[in-house]
């Protein structure tokens, strides 16, 4: 078999250098090898460039062998050799959009597949390109599209629908979305990635007890990284067992898997709603400190302050809030405008209503207490 296997060897290299007339034909596709092979292949192709360096098609079959080995940049710089030595065929267009999609440059890739479909090219690979590339750049409806024109050539590919399924969570179409979700785990899909991608879609729905039935599914068929244990902390919170959530965070608070700033609004979430308010203000402040224009933290901490009737630190922290931009959460700046007024009017009363309390003391020859103002602490 290994005689064998280098005699096949033999023959493509001596394709490769055959006379000038020979050379300029296509390449034949190179098949998936062994890395021994990759770089045999690799060679083979970089000496037919030293010889005929106009050979666009060797340059594209080099791009597309690097593309299989997770080489983007090398395989974009060698595609635009063979763009610039024979045009942007769709062919051509087709590698440069895989090679910015390895790069996560989606936006890149959608347009290239995009071109290369409008040329006149249909593929599997063509229209998993697009789907990918417009559901990372949150052209979903596109997404949906060319996810249904991937399906409709390879209907047994689990990935078109996984893309088809993030699509339409993404389109807020949830009872869809787990169809096609779990179609993809009945095809083999990576259950952890798709469970995962159902315990996301309900927890961000707030269907809390659908998110922890697929959690207790993923937890049954993996260990869970940290990420994971902090969305199982969340949904814990949510369904009752905030005692194991609280747990939980601690287990992770320091670990370097999960993001500091979501593990700190558990807990400040967790302490709040037990009116724990130390503990609640020390992680919103931590959280202010990791994201200092996020509005969520602060909205919290005006709460507090309101709660705990130091209604000036309230106030201008509510206004520190109307005063970043309106458009960045802009449902958080519209409760914080609405709870300012609110509070603005409690004080108000509050000022008048001692005031008055003030008077009738003066009247009966009390000397009245310390005053609460529009403009002091209690």
């Amino acid at each position: 078999m290994r005689s064998l296997h280098y005699i096949m060897l033999l023959f493509i290299a001596g394709s490769l250098f055959a006379c000038h007339e020979r050379i300029r034909h296509e390449i034949p596709a190179l098949p998936q090898q062994d890395e021994a092979y990759v770089d045999y292949a690799l060679a083979s192709l970089d000496e037919t460039i030293a010889r005929e360096p106009d050979n666009a098609s060797a340059y594209y079959r080099k791009a597309d062998l690097l593309l299989k080995e997770k080489q983007p940049n090398q395989a974009l710089s060698s595609i635009q050799k063979a763009i610039d030595i024979k045009g942007a065929g769709a062919s051509y267009r087709l590698v440069k959009a895989r090679a910015y999609l390895q790069k996560n440059r989606y936006r890149e890739a959608f347009q290239e597949a995009k071109e290369a479909a409008e040329a006149g090219l249909k593929s599997v690979e063509l229209y998993e390109v697009l789907a990918e590339a417009s559901l990372q750049s949150h052209y979903f409806q596109e997404a949906l599209l060319y996810s249904d024109s991937a399906l409709y050539l390879a209907p047994k590919n689990y990935k078109n629908y996984l893309r088809k399924g993030l699509a339409l969570a993404a389109s807020k179409d949830t009872v869809s979305a787990e169809k096609n979700l779990l179609k993809s785990i009945s095809l083999g899909a990576p259950a952890a990635e798709a469970y995962g991608e159902l315990i996301t879609l309900y927890t961000n729905s707030g269907n809390y007890q659908k998110a922890r039935t697929y959690m207790e599914r993923s937890l049954s068929s993996q260990k869970p990284d940290d990420q994971m244990r902090l969305l199982q902390a969340r949904i814990l919170r949510h369904t009752g067992n905030e005692d194991s959530a609280r747990a939980i965070l601690y287990t992770i608070k320091d670990s370097h898997e999960v993001d500091r700033f979501d593990v700190f609004h558990e807990l400040k979430d967790w302490y709040f709603k037990r009116n724990a308010y130390d503990s609640a203000t020390f992680y919103a402040q931590q959280m202010v400190e990791l994201e200092p224009s996020n509005k969520e933290p602060m909205l919290t901490l005006a709460r507090i302050y309101d709660r705990r009737r130091s209604y000036q630190s309230a106030i201008k922290t509510y206004e520190d809030i109307t005063e970043m931009d309106s458009l960045y959460q802009e449902s958080l700046h519209k409760i914080a405008l609405e709870e300012l007024t609110n509070l603005k009017r409690k004080v108000a009363y509050l000022w008048e209503k001692q005031q008055e309390q003030e008077l009738i003391e003066l009247k009966r020859g009390i000397v009245p207490i310390q005053t609460i103002s529009p403009g002091s602490e209690e």
